[in-house]
């Protein structure tokens, strides 16, 4: 998995690329880790690039949410492929997670 990280006023955005599974963690940790020290209140995943997640992926994103959300962040996922879309709505995270067809260019999701 590829990730790659911006900031949007205080917004980290990470737009992923390849397959999320157990091997996206350390990926999409090193980039959060980047931005230590700087004020974050939302983290945007942009999964428009993310060709397939497996059971570890979803334990990997819900991790990470709960993790997110003990810092006082908030965590969305944006333009999932229908498939991975599908697999997010199955395990339940989308009640969890905002999960939303949007625009990379994410101004104020939270």
């Amino acid at each position: 998995m590829l990730v790659r990280a911006r900031w949007e006023n205080e917004t980290r955005i990470l737009m992923l690329s390849g397959r999320f599974d157990k091997f996206g963690r350390v990926p999409v940790e090193t980039a959060l880790a980047a931005g230590e020290g700087r004020s974050c209140h939302h983290v945007v995943m942009d999964f428009s690039r993310v060709s397939s997640m497996d059971s570890a992926g979803i334990g990997r994103l819900l991790l990470l949410y709960h993790s997110l959300r003990r810092k006082g962040m908030a965590l969305t996922v944006i333009n999932p492929k229908p498939s991975v879309e599908a697999l997010l709505d199955l395990a339940g995270l989308a009640t969890i997670i905002p999960i939303m067809q949007e625009n990379p260019e994410v101004r104020s999701v939270a």
